[in-house]
């Protein structure tokens, strides 16, 4: 991904870190996203990417698995 450039989570690749810049959705999903730690700023890593399905990310020190459609909310960037 190039600097600057905004992607969905969902289509980060695998071992790449990214910042996320915002997160879309209703107040419900931005609630539960902010709950999980996908706030702006915060680093992500994305440690396994499995297309359709989902992802397994690091972010604020937890590892979780996030689906697909969840993962296409949070928008992100690279750090540079």
């Amino acid at each position: 991904m190039s600097a600057g450039a905004q992607l969905p989570l969902a289509m980060v690749h695998e071992g790449e870190k990214v910042r996320v810049v915002r997160v879309s959705g209703n107040d419900e999903m931005r609630r539960h996203l902010e709950n999980l730690g996908f706030v702006e700023g915060a680093e992500v890593h994305v440690i396994t990417q499995t297309g359709a399905s989902g992802s397994i990310v690091k972010v604020k020190g937890s590892q979780l698995g996030v689906d697909h459609a969840t993962a296409m909310h949070v928008y992100t960037t690279t750090e540079d």
